[in-house]
């Protein structure tokens, strides 16, 4: 189990390098998709993250600000409805950026469409490593 978290932990760090350096320089990719893992570190926590965290805020404070007339006394004194729509403006903002990245980096293949297929059909042919 340590081992596989010191791997992930490395694989993270050279994938967020790859994508800050080693896209302008040239350099190759420091991931390689398999049949059984086809997101690289850096995709398995973005992807976690706006799982686990912007998405249930944006659906909990959305649900709170549609139903603001209907709170109870207690809810009303306890959260102020300016507080909700920062939160639920603040989660809208990160979802766009999520949005605006991901298909940033579907230009990153070695055309800018090649990637694009992939990212809309969730299919991809892997390439043959020997």
């Amino acid at each position: 189990m340590e081992q596989f978290q010191l791997a992930t932990r490395n694989g993270l760090f050279a994938v967020i390098r790859y994508y800050l350096i080693g896209t302008f320089t040239g350099e190759a990719h420091p991931y390689r998709k398999t049949t059984r893992a086809k997101h690289n570190p850096l995709q398995h926590h973005a992807y976690l993250f706006f799982k686990l965290m912007i998405t249930p805020i944006i659906w909990l404070s959305g649900l709170l600000y549609l139903f603001y007339n209907d709170w109870p006394a207690t809810l009303s004194g306890a959260l102020e409805l300016e507080t909700v729509a920062l939160v639920h403006a603040a989660a809208a903002f990160a979802r766009l950026i999520f949005i605006i990245a991901h298909v940033y980096m579907a230009t990153m293949g070695p055309t800018i469409t090649s990637l694009i297929k992939s990212m809309v059909t969730g299919y991809e042919d892997l390439e043959e490593h020997r």
